[in-house]
């Protein structure tokens, strides 16, 4: 994906912490937090918990299902309460029976401890948007007299987003000299709250020139009037503002339409030069920014001055 880049000095990690519910006197082994929120490509750690009703433990095997096509395992740490005793075993692994699962396996070395605390802690990687779950499989806890301790277990899950991003889609065009075309500037399902945009887009103007902009249909949505304007700050960057007057937007959309005029043969980048994205408060957005390629052929019709200048006039 051509020209990604950040926009911002940083991006918030999305994370909400839903704690497994422990009332009562029931043993419990949990997933803690229940619920994970992180951005695709973010590395994050989930503990295998114990509550305070959970005495006496000495030996536990654990296996964990997730989602492999939504997450990595990276490892898995034991926890701090069975190293808590003094001498603890501890062993992992991933699959093969049952598959895309983690197996743990753990023992306090001639003792035993009491909850709450951590087991074990998983280490993993968001490979993309989705959702995982973190669901025992099975479990067995066992006292110093190698007896099952009855418990509840209770799982949890990963949502992962994709970062907030803004972006010119199609990432590639390919034209024909003296033919026109249109690329888009649209933002993703993660920006959120969007009131007002200013952006420079760069490009080769001995290649492409640019034709003119429109206002896209995500600002208009909210049904609130909106602003657009645009201007070259020379031939080979256009600058693009737009505001919804007193509201916001929320992504998916598109924010402007580019046209474009292939002016000769040859490949050039069109990318971001800045990005500011705010909100109502007139705070920044942070984002991602994603350019394109385009690819110019010979083989259309001859470009000179008089037609540039019809095809200009055609579209301001």
């Amino acid at each position: 994906m051509k020209g990604m880049r950040w926009r911002a000095v940083c991006l918030p990690v999305l994370l909400t912490v839903l704690l497994a519910s422990t009332a009562g006197a029931d043993p419990t082994l949990y997933i803690d937090p229940a619920v994970t929120e992180v951005l695709t490509g973010e590395d994050f750690w989930v503990d295998v918990s114990v509550n305070a009703e959970l005495l006496g433990l000495t030996g536990y095997d654990l296996i964990i299902d997730y989602d492999e096509d939504v997450v990595e395992v990276l490892g898995v740490a034991e926890g701090a309460l069975p190293q808590s005793s003094g001498e603890s075993f501890f062993y992992w692994t991933t699959g093969p029976s049952p598959e895309n699962a983690i197996v743990i396996n753990g023992a306090v070395l001639g003792g035993s401890v009491d909850g709450p605390g951590v087991l074990a802690r998983l280490h993993f990687s968001a490979l993309g948007a989705g959702w995982s779950p973190l669901e025992f499989l099975t479990f067995e806890l066992r006292d110093i007299e190698n007896t099952p301790i009855p418990a509840t277990a209770i799982g949890g899950h990963v949502v992962i987003r994709n970062p907030p991003t803004i972006y010119l889609t199609p990432e590639t065009i390919q034209m024909v000299e003296g033919a026109t075309d249109t690329i888009d500037v649209a933002v993703n399902e993660s920006i959120t709250d969007l009131t007002g945009y200013n952006l420079r887009i760069t490009l080769d103007s001995s290649i492409v020139q640019y034709v003119g902009a429109a206002e896209g249909p995500l600002p208009p949505s909210g049904g609130d009037d909106t602003a657009f304007y645009w201007i070259l700050e020379n031939d080979d960057t256009i600058i693009i503002n737009g505001a919804v007057l007193g509201g916001w937007v929320n992504g998916p959309g598109v924010l402007a339409h580019i046209t474009l005029f292939a002016l000769s043969a040859g490949t050039t980048d069109m990318d971001f030069l800045s990005v500011e994205l705010r909100d109502i408060d007139n705070n920044p957005l942070p984002a991602l920014d994603e350019g394109a390629v385009i690819i110019v052929e010979e083989g259309g019709s001859p470009v000179d001055d008089t037609s540039w200048s019809v095809v200009k006039s055609l579209y301001r």
